[in-house]
Order: C-alpha cells, then structure tokens, then sequence
C-alpha cells in the first residue's frame, strides 16, 4: 500500500501540485466523481482527464484533502497466498501454543530497508480456540519522493489452524518481497516455539507444495483439475487464458514438437488454448514442466456480481526450480457496477474471494494426492 508522505500534513496543495496528486493511479475515477459530487459539482462522465482538471481548479480545505487521502490509502497491492503442514504432536489448544510466542529479532537490524510498523498482532477466532491469525505491516522507505507520493507499505498474514487431531495448517498471505520475507520469517518462528514446547517433534519438518512433488504429466493433471474443479456455489469456470511452460531438457521431444527444442520460457495466451494439441493430447505432457495456469471465473457472492482470473502458480520456479512453492492469486477483478464501490469495498470483496478460492484449492489438492494414491496402487 502506498503510505503518505511524512510531510503531508503540513501541506495544503492547490494547482498543478493538487492535479498531480488527483492524477495517481491510486485514486480512481469512481472516488474522485464522489468527491466532487459532495462539493456540488456534478460530471455525466466518469474519464479522469475532465475530473482531474476540474478538482485542480478547486482550493480545499484540510478536511477535503483528507477525504482524498483516505481514498489513496485504500489502494493495496495483490494478496498472494500459499499453504504449508505441520505435525502436531500435542493435545494443546494453537491459542495455548501461541500465547508465550514473542517476535524479537524478526527482522534482521541490518541489511534490510524495511521494518515494522507496530509489533505483530495476535487475532483469536472467537469460536475456535485451534484457528488464530498473526497480522503484520512493514514499511519500507523510499528517497526521491514527491511531498504526494509515498513510502512503501505493505500487509501480511500468517493463519495457523488445527485440522486434525494430528495436523496443523500455515497459510501465508502477503503482497510483495518484504512481507514475504516477514511471513516467512514468522512462520520459522512460530515453528521453533511449538518444538520447544513440544507441541511438535523435534524431527517434524513443514510439508508444503512444490514443484518437485510432482511429475510433468501429475502437474499438469493438478492444474488442469485447480482450473476446472474449483466446485462451489460462488464460481464459475470460463476459460483458461494463460499457461507458463517449457520442454523437459531431460526427455527427448517428440518430433511434433521439436520446434520447442532450446526454448526456456513458452508463454500461450488467449482463449481455448487448452485445446492447444500438445496441452489437449495426453502423450506430450511428459515433456512439459508447467509452472503457472491463469483462469478466468464468473463469481456470485453474497449480494456482488463480477469475474476475475485466478492466478495458480510455482511463481519461482525459474529461480528456485524443483523447491519452488505453488501459491494462488487473483488478477483481473472487476465487479458488475464497479462504480458503485470504492476502492476499500473492492479490496475487501477481493480478499474473500481469494480465500474461498484458498479454501476451496485445498480440497482439491486433498483429492488430488489420493489420486496419485490410488495410481500408485494401480501400477
């Protein structure tokens, strides 16, 4: 999230300085005609280009510039998120677990140009003593600003959850690198506390999905049942519209793709491309590692209307190979009559969807490993 300069509220912009700062991606169309309706100025068009100049002309008082500073600080960027497993070796309840954990030294003192904003806040589901989340902000501090631009702020979440007598769930929710790293860090964290108190065995390790986990023609079988299977009330599958690949330097290629031959990275966008014959035909997949699969959905929740393409993806694998870890996310959001939302209640839409669409990946790739059970039987 985009965070306000620390000099801001020492300043009253007027003109070019305050086109410059109604201009920002961060405050959209839908926020900036609001606005102006609540100053009695009225537009029959929602285009930027004639809202901006009209609010320049405007000289505002401190309230009214607070007003557009709130619709700025709603903007965040995409939540990512991913799973991981652990043993559970204790009949104690997670808040018990939890409630000792301190976060000293999360983050290294040097190094880094990122901290955090205020400790990490512990939220107890109030139902469930065995589910909790651990919310956190970092901020990270950028020179050569404009008094209008900001620092660097962004969000995470770690939720632990006991889902069976035997087995806790991490699900790690973040926005960019430094709360990746942060999240990553908690969970380290939090691990080593529960071995300490013996909640969990010395020896027990995170299970988490990555890449090596699966063979090329079981990875593509897991996407293709992650795009299409995604069952529930709220969602429907459209089309799949990305797919990231290359050819299996290990396996020789078939001639019908030879041409593929020395190519590192193949991208296919568009629309049926799962009709594409080497993806569409079965006998091509041991030759393939794909690595990322976007899909586009209709949704119905509760009283919102829309669509946006979900991102299913082992986003690093071209980094970090056969560890990388799978993760989801959602791009493309639109709602029917977006207009009528500001940018808080689209992100707050967003961040639900995201988590049944979480919810919901879980089941299928619960379904999916008794799959390659039952194939292993088989052969």
């Amino acid at each position: 999230m985009k965070h306000e300069h620390k000099d801001v509220n020492k300043i009253l912009p007027c003109g070019e300085l305050l086109r410059g700062f109604a201009n920002q991606g961060y405050l959209v169309k839908t926020d900036l005609k609001k606005f102006l309706r609540n100053r009695g100025v009225f537009f029959n068009t929602s285009d930027k280009e004639k809202l901006v100049p009209c609010i320049s002309t405007l000289l505002l008082s401190p309230h009214e510039f607070d007003e557009l500073r709130e619709f700025q600080n709603t903007k965040e960027d995409n939540f990512k998120k991913n799973t991981s497993r652990l043993k559970w070796n204790s009949n104690t309840s997670i808040f018990e677990a939890v409630k000792t954990l301190t976060f000293e030294n999360l983050i290294p003192k040097e190094g880094v140009n990122f901290y955090l904003v205020k400790e990490p806040v512990v939220n107890l589901d109030p139902k469930n003593k065995n589910k909790l989340s651990i919310e956190y902000e970092i901020e990270r501090n950028d020179l050569n600003k404009s008094f209008y631009e900001s620092t660097n702020r962004f969000k995470g979440e770690i939720e632990i959850e006991k889902i069976s007598d035997h087995e806790i769930k991490l699900t790690k929710s973040y926005t960019s690198s430094e709360s990746n790293f942060v999240g990553e860090a908690l969970i380290k964290l939090a691990v080593n506390h529960f071995k300490k108190n013996a909640n969990v065995t010395e020896e027990s390790k995170l299970l988490k999905i990555i890449f090596g986990d699966f063979s090329n023609d079981d990875r593509i079988v897991f996407f293709y049942r992650l795009s299409s299977n995604m069952d529930s009330i709220y969602f429907t599958f459209k089309d799949i519209v990305n797919m990231e690949f290359k050819p299996d330097h290990f396996e020789k290629l078939p001639q019908e793709i030879e041409w593929m031959q020395n190519k590192s990275e193949l991208k296919l966008k568009g629309k049926n491309i799962h009709d594409t014959f080497f993806i569409k035909e079965k006998k091509y997949h041991k030759n393939l590692q794909f690595w990322e699969m976007e899909s586009s959905y209709d949704f119905k929740f509760e009283i919102h209307e829309g669509s946006c393409n979900v991102v299913f993806t082992f986003k690093d694998y071209q980094t970090k190979g056969d560890i990388a870890e799978f993760e989801i996310n959602i791009s493309n959001f639109s709602l029917t009559k977006g207009f009528e939302y500001s940018n808080r209640d689209k992100l707050i839409i967003k961040n639900k969807l995201l988590k049944l669409f979480e919810k919901n990946k879980d089941i299928v790739y619960t379904k999916f490993l008794q799959y390659l059970e039952e194939k292993k039987a088989i052969a």
